[in-house]
């Protein structure tokens, strides 16, 4: 999988317009696209004006292929003076799931209503690993996926990306049904154990927290396939 973690900061009065134009491109990459796997659109809980992508492709080719859309050069063109800041781009390759995951988010069969929007609770936050650490924190990380999959209910997605090229930014993907399953799995021995294991690894110099996107799901809708399933790999 190439996989493009996305953060971008809004204009206040361009929010709006920029859900509808992004929406446009994100549901006309995955149903369009044979490479796009996902297009997630999240919002920032705290700042509305801040938004995360996470656009999962075949491979590279696939991204590349995208960019040739004309939804996305529709959304290109009509969000280029949107941005309040220059958008943050990393490529990336998972890390956990690396096999046995459902990637894809189309649904064919799912009900177009507004009920069904936007009551997911989700992480998109990257992490500053120590270079000589980066390796147990994957295999520290990998346990705590595994963990939050198959004994919580409430995580539909706990995915770790590498960035290609810097191995020491990591991504934390995560999705919940609702706020109530984030707060229960912050209890979960996996996470108390994983959180106590890696607190020392953090480089400190660049991991100062403001990079994170928590919040919720602008687009796929709520009943969209949001779950990995239970990975073991």
């Amino acid at each position: 999988m190439y996989i493009l973690m996305v953060r971008l900061k809004i204009k206040t009065d361009k929010v709006e317009e920029f859900i509808k134009a992004s929406i446009g491109d994100g549901e006309g990459s995955v149903r369009n696209e044979p490479g796009c796997r996902r297009f997630d659109i999240i919002q920032d809980g705290t700042d509305p004006t801040k938004f995360a992508f996470c656009e999962v492709y075949n491979d590279k080719a696939g991204f590349e292929a995208h960019m040739k859309y004309p939804h996305f050069e529709k959304w290109r063109d009509s969000t280029k003076d949107m941005f309040e800041t220059a958008p943050e781009v990393s490529f990336c390759k998972p890390v956990f799931p690396s096999g046995d995951a459902n990637w894809d988010s189309v649904n064919t069969g799912a009900v177009e209503h507004d009920y069904f929007f936007s009551s997911l609770h989700v992480i998109h936050v990257p992490k500053y690993i120590q270079k000589d650490k980066v390796d147990a924190f994957i295999e520290a990380v990998k346990l705590d996926g595994i963990g939050s999959t198959h004994e919580e209910p409430g995580c539909l997605r706990f995915d770790v990306y590498q960035n290609i090229d810097d191995p020491t930014e990591l991504y934390l993907y995560e999705v919940y049904v609702n706020p109530d399953a984030f707060e229960y799995h912050k209890g979960t021995p996996h996470i108390k154990e994983w959180a106590a294991t890696v607190k020392e690894w953090y480089d400190e110099d660049r991991d100062d927290g403001s990079g994170g996107r928590v919040g919720r799901n602008v687009w796929p809708p709520d009943n969209w396939n949001w779950s990995s399933g239970e990975p073991l790999s």
